[in-house]
């Protein structure tokens, strides 16, 4: 959902549980570390299984060569609205 075949993505997100807005922030993160370090997301450093997933994403986007893709994004949005009380507990 957050890939668009035009490569620009959205402009706002409805997020329910903060997962599409963590993983923009993560992805960013990521980005930076990459670039200044050369280093990938390392899945098996957190024992939370629903992040481990976010950095298998993370890490397969760099190594396809996304070196920019969710800075590129976070740059385009502009809002987040997120639906529960769980969803900004996590974003915290």
């Amino acid at each position: 959902m957050l890939t668009w075949p035009d490569d620009q993505g959205p402009d706002l997100l409805v997020d329910d549980g903060g997962d599409a807005t963590l993983l923009i922030h993560e992805g960013v993160k990521a980005e930076r570390e990459f670039a200044k370090l050369g280093i990938y997301p390392d899945p098996e450093s957190t024992t939370n299984e629903e992040f481990k997933i976010v950095l298998k994403v993370l890490k397969r986007s760099l190594e396809a060569g996304n070196h920019k893709k969710w800075t590129k994004i976070a740059e385009r949005v502009i809002g987040v609205s997120e639906e529960t009380t769980t969803g900004v507990f996590r974003l915290d």
